[in-house]
């Protein structure tokens, strides 16, 4: 009942996006053709800097509660942060989000309610302003349909974010905030999984974080995307710890999940188990694993040079795998979360002294 009520609202509001575009076309039509031009160009300025001012929102009161901007999409831009950051195009049609690690721990629950109505308040505030804006020329007798162009691409975003409800792309800020307000179970790992993020950032390890942390929270289902983060939270911190069988059990089901992972996620999983199975001594298994994630393990990245060293180890092949090591050592200046890079380097120095 929920999805078809959460359909007939997303309908209604883009049919009042419509009526609102053919409404401020028709009577910019009837005022001439420089009007008309006015309002298209609104029509475009709207689509194009609504969503950027939405986002940018989030972006703003995600520095305010101490966040550092993980990843960016608007538009048509998007910005991969880092040590470097990278702005990119892509599609436009691509659902718009901003992603925030926290730079440090304490006051989740209420950096994250900032961080999430960043964006809904920016855009009301952005529409408020304009449609005052509008009114206020067409009321003295000074139209601007540029104005009234921009009005209901920026009205369609505020209200489809107004309610709590959850669309196919996911939740609106408002059904996130009152899930933090209330406690809801995914709102409620989130906040452990950002309160981990935070202390990595500040420098601390993952076995050195609260176990707490990792388990002290409701279990959910397998196809909610806060699953496979909390099930690799606790993989990383029990093979920090040398607690090999849980850490497997954590790889394993998160393995299992595969169904409601994306291609990115299940070919790093797939490479951390190339690293479980190889520092086990299951060479065959390892070899299957590494089936999955050859495109993955090709690239120059962390976590692939630390699995393709552990089976080079496994296969006796010491000289690929002591260059391996100091390849993925290299890269641990390029990892921008301090507790992370600490982390890996445990690993890495395990396998060293093997």
């Amino acid at each position: 009942m929920k999805r078809v009520l959460t359909t007939a609202y997303a309908v209604i509001c883009t049919l009042l996006l419509c009526a609102g575009f053919l409404s401020a076309f028709a009577f910019a039509w009837q005022a001439g053709t420089v009007a008309t031009i006015e309002c298209i160009v609104g029509l475009i300025v709207g689509f194009i800097f609504a969503p950027i001012l939405h986002e940018s929102g989030h972006i703003v009161f995600a520095k305010l509660a101490n966040m550092r901007i993980a990843y960016v999409k608007c538009f048509c831009f998007a910005w991969q942060g880092g040590v470097k950051g990278k702005l990119r195009l892509t599609s436009p049609f691509a659902p718009d989000e901003t992603q925030a690690v926290p730079a440090c721990g304490g006051n989740m629950q209420r950096r994250a309610v900032c961080f999430t109505l960043g964006g809904l308040l920016v855009g009301a505030l952005f529409l408020f302003i304009v449609l005052t804006a509008a009114i206020i020329c067409t009321c003295v007798g000074k139209t601007k349909f540029l104005l009234w162009g921009i009005v209901p691409y920026a009205a369609y975003l505020v209200l489809l974010n107004s309610l709590p409800v959850e669309y196919a792309s996911g939740k609106t800020d408002t059904l996130v905030w009152l899930g933090l307000k209330k406690g809801y179970p995914e709102e409620r790992n989130m906040l452990a999984a950002m309160e981990i993020q935070g202390r990595l950032f500040a420098g601390e390890t993952f076995g050195e974080i609260d176990e707490k942390l990792y388990y002290d929270v409701p279990q959910l289902c397998e196809d909610q995307p806060l699953y496979a983060v909390m099930l690799d939270l606790r993989y990383r911190y029990h093979i920090e710890r040398d607690e090999y069988e849980k850490a497997g059990d954590a790889l394993n089901r998160l393995a299992l999940s595969q169904a409601y992972l994306s291609d990115t996620q299940l070919q790093k999983v797939s490479a951390e188990l190339v690293y479980m199975h190889a520092i086990g001594g299951d060479l065959q298994r390892a070899k299957e694993s590494a089936a999955l994630c050859e495109e993955y393990l090709t690239k120059d990245a962390l976590t692939a040079k630390r699995a393709l060293a552990a089976y080079m180890l496994a296969c006796g092949e010491r000289e690929r795998a002591s260059l391996l090591i100091a390849q993925a050592e290299t890269l641990l200046a390029k990892e921008w979360i301090k507790g992370v890079a600490a982390s890996e380097k445990i690993l890495l120095s395990r396998m060293l002294s093997v």
